[in-house]
C-alpha cells in the first residue's frame, strides 16, 4: 500500500542523491510556489549551474533564498561557440553540471538540446528534475483532447511560413500547441480563424500567474472573442484538428499505390499510414487497391 508522509510519497523515498554528468532542472514559469522539492534541494546542494541568462538565474536563487556566492554559474545560449560546448563537456565529465532554464523546461524553450546531444554522444549520464511547463499547463486548461498532441514551439512570422504551418496542422489529426508573441497574437489568430473556421481553439495567457486567462472558442467565433483578449504577457495557442485525412484520395493515396506497385505488403503499409494520418489501419487497408 502506498503511503504519504514526511519521507515517503507514492511509494518512493524523497531525496536520495542522483548523480549525473548533466542534470536538467525545470523551474517555475510564473509562480514561485511551483518549484519542486527536488529542484530546490538540488539548486541548494549543487556547485555548478548553467543558465541561458545568469541574471535571471541569480534572481530566481535569491527569491528561493539560496546562497549562490560559492557556486560556479555559467552562461550557455544559442550563440555559444564550439569552445563553450567543449568546456561544458569537460565539466560534465569531471563532475555534475546543472542546466536551468529561464522558465519551465530546459529543452522546450531554452537551448539545452545541444548540451543533451553532446552528453549522449560522449556517454555522459543525464538526469531530469521535471516540473511545470507551459505546453502541458495550457493543454490541461484548454479542454481540448490530449491525445494525440503536437508541440511546435514558436511558428514562422511571415505569411508564407504561417500558411505552411496551417497545411502541416491540417494534415496532422489532434491538438496542436505553439507559442506566439504578444505583438502578433491577434494577427496570427486572424489568419488562423479565416483558414480554419471549424476548428476549436484555446488561447492561454500568463499561465500560473496572477492574471492568467484562458479563451476557448471556435475559429468562426474569433471576432467575438478577439475583443476580450488582453494583449499583455505570454501566450500559448492550441488548435484542434478533429478531421482525419482520407487516405483513399489525394497525394497520400497516390503515394500508397506507388509503394504497393513496388511490392510492399498492404497490411504493413496500412499500419504505417495509420501512424501518419491517425486513421484506423483496418479502414485504410480496405481502401487500398491490392489488385
Amino acid at each position: 500500500m502506498l503511503t504519504c508522509g514526511p519521507d515517503v510519497f507514492y511509494g518512493e523515498k524523497l531525496g536520495g542523491d542522483i548523480v549525473a554528468g548533466l542534470t536538467l532542472i525545470t523551474v517555475p514559469i510564473g509562480n514561485l510556489e511551483d518549484i519542486t522539492i527536488r529542484a530546490k534541494n538540488k539548486l541548494m546542494e549543487c556547485s555548478t549551474i548553467v543558465a541561458e541568462d545568469t541574471r535571471v538565474l541569480k534572481e530566481l536563487l535569491t527569491r528561493l533564498e539560496i546562497d549562490y556566492s560559492e557556486k560556479r554559474i555559467w552562461a550557455f545560449h544559442d550563440h555559444s561557440e564550439e569552445t563553450s560546448l567543449q568546456g561544458m563537456l569537460k565539466a560534465m565529465k569531471e563532475g555534475e553540471v546543472h542546466y536551468v532554464s529561464d522558465a519551465g523546461s530546459p529543452v522546450i524553450s531554452d537551448p539545452a538540446l545541444p548540451l543533451v546531444k553532446l552528453a549522449i554522444e560522449n556517454s555522459v549520464d543525464i538526469q531530469t528534475l521535471p516540473g511545470v511547463n507551459a505546453p502541458m499547463a495550457a493543454l490541461e486548461l484548454s479542454g481540448l483532447p490530449a491525445t494525440p498532441f503536437h508541440f511546435h514551439g514558436f511558428i514562422g512570422r511571415d505569411k508564407g511560413k504561417l500558411d505552411q504551418f496551417i497545411s502541416l496542422m491540417s494534415y496532422q489529426y489532434g491538438t496542436h500547441i505553439f507559442f506566439e508573441g504578444v505583438s502578433r497574437i491577434k494577427k496570427t489568430m486572424d489568419h488562423l480563424s479565416r483558414e480554419l473556421p471549424e476548428w476549436d481553439f484555446a488561447i492561454c495567457r500568463e499561465l500560473t500567474k496572477t492574471y492568467q486567462s484562458v479563451y476557448r472558442f471556435k475559429g468562426s467565433k474569433w471576432e467575438k472573442t478577439k475583443v476580450d483578449v488582453v494583449e499583455k504577457g505570454e501566450f500559448v495557442i492550441l488548435a484542434h484538428n478533429s478531421q482525419k485525412k482520407n487516405t483513399a484520395t489525394g497525394e497520400v493515396s497516390k503515394l500508397a499505390q506507388e509503394i504497393l506497385a513496388k511490392g510492399a505488403k498492404p497490411k504493413l503499409l496500412s499500419k504505417l499510414l495509420a501512424e501518419i494520418t491517425g486513421e484506423n489501419s483496418k479502414e485504410i487497408y480496405s481502401k487500398l487497391d491490392r489488385r
